[in-house]
């Protein structure tokens, strides 16, 4: 038993470790650069089923970036009605009948073999021209809210660095939930894991908030077409870009970028089960075993140490409290990288043991045939 905690406990500090490498790697936002340089065209691709709550903000933060300085040849906008059932139409034509960047098209579902929002982002980039009609493509969740000099200060990040695609997670909203304290920093690190925020590992990280690709990069790779069935759609693109030679970083934006889609704290952990689910292909097993061996992992150290002052094993106690320590020290980073609150940090070993449950419900939804997003079951 002593052998078995002592390497849990190692695994748990390594992968906390390694955690924050990959937080410190995170590329931080550049400043904006003189509006006398000329700017290149974006197309803004807004992929929306049923988010009459949101969709207002979201359209009048991307109406209000200075970029281009109100130049309309600078940045359209396409706003993709996905079979929408409440007002998301009526208040995109609101916003598209005074704004002649803004365009909105409407499509009733996927058809067979593609997944829901990847289909819509397909048509609002067919929808906006061939190739040479936008150098940029920005995706942009609907429940997300951009800052004012968000696409110009990402566009002086991606040069800056020299990349064809950078994305940023969104920050809180004032109101949070507690899904950022206790879901964020141990999702995060799991998500980490199989994908590197600099690209350089099995798979490249990105998030579906807010995404910048460059169009030539989005056509090398067969556009969403490429990816038409797949629902971890943001790591997919990122991972085919990188594989075929272009260069994507996750960026640091919080600051400028806010998200509604983890609050309240039931649709923060419906967010990340459909992402897991996704990114295992549904397979039961994987989703059990990760649950489980994320649960074990994380409860490792505190499990440790209590063996080792009950058993008066002072060493195995000590390499408790050092994991312990490390996995705290992780919480830490990612918590503060998420505008989450880093103060749960010790108790990051029963936050890790929480999105375990992630994971687990995961299975047991698959297992049943209730998975489902948006209103629609997987597969469509």
């Amino acid at each position: 038993m002593t052998a078995l905690l002592g390497g849990a406990v190692a695994g748990a500090s390594y992968r906390s470790l390694r955690t924050v490498r990959q937080v410190r790697s995170l590329v931080p936002l550049h400043e904006a650069p003189p509006r006398s340089v000329i700017p290149a065209a974006v197309t803004v691709v807004v992929p929306a089923r049923n988010e009459a709550a949101v969709l207002d903000d979201c359209l009048r933060g991307i109406r209000s970036q200075t970029y281009g300085d109100g130049d309309p040849s600078a940045l359209r906008v396409v706003l993709v009605d996905d079979g929408s059932t409440d007002g998301t139409g009526d208040i995109a034509r609101a916003h598209a009948a005074v704004d002649d960047r803004v365009r909105v098209v409407r499509v009733d579902g996927p058809p067979p073999g593609w997944a829901g929002k990847v289909h819509a982002m397909h048509v609002g980039v067919e929808a906006a021209g061939p190739p040479g009609a936008g150098e940029w493509l920005l995706f942009v969740d609907a429940d997300t809210v951009l800052a004012p000099d968000l696409l110009s200060r990402l566009l002086a990040t991606a040069d800056a660095v020299d990349a064809d695609l950078v994305s940023t997670p969104g920050g809180p909203p004032a109101d949070r939930s507690a899904a950022w304290p206790l879901l964020m920093p141990p999702g995060l690190q799991m998500i980490g894991e199989n994908a590197a925020p600099d690209g350089r590992g099995s798979k490249a990280f990105a998030i579906g908030h807010c995404i910048l690709l460059r169009r030539s990069h989005y056509e090398k790779i067969g556009g969403w077409s490429s990816l038409a069935a797949l629902r971890n759609e943001d790591i997919a693109i990122a991972t085919s870009v990188r594989d075929h030679g272009g260069v994507t970083r996750m960026v640091d934006g919080l600051d400028h970028v806010t998200t509604t889609g983890m609050d309240p704290f039931s649709q923060g952990w419906a967010s990340f089960r459909k992402s897991f689910v996704a990114g295992t292909r549904q397979s039961v097993p994987v989703l059990l075993g990760g649950g489980l061996g994320q649960i074990a992992l994380s409860l490792a150290a505190p499990a440790a140490v209590a063996v080792g002052v009950r058993r008066r094993r002072p060493l195995l106690a000590a390499l408790g409290a050092l994991g312990w320590t490390a996995q705290g020290v992780a919480h830490a980073h990612t918590a503060r990288y998420m505008r989450a609150e880093p103060k749960l940090a010790p108790l990051a070993p029963f936050t890790g043991a929480l999105f375990g449950g992630v994971l687990l419900d995961g299975a047991v939804r698959v297992l049943r045939g209730t998975v489902s997003w948006k209103g629609r079951r997987s597969g469509s």
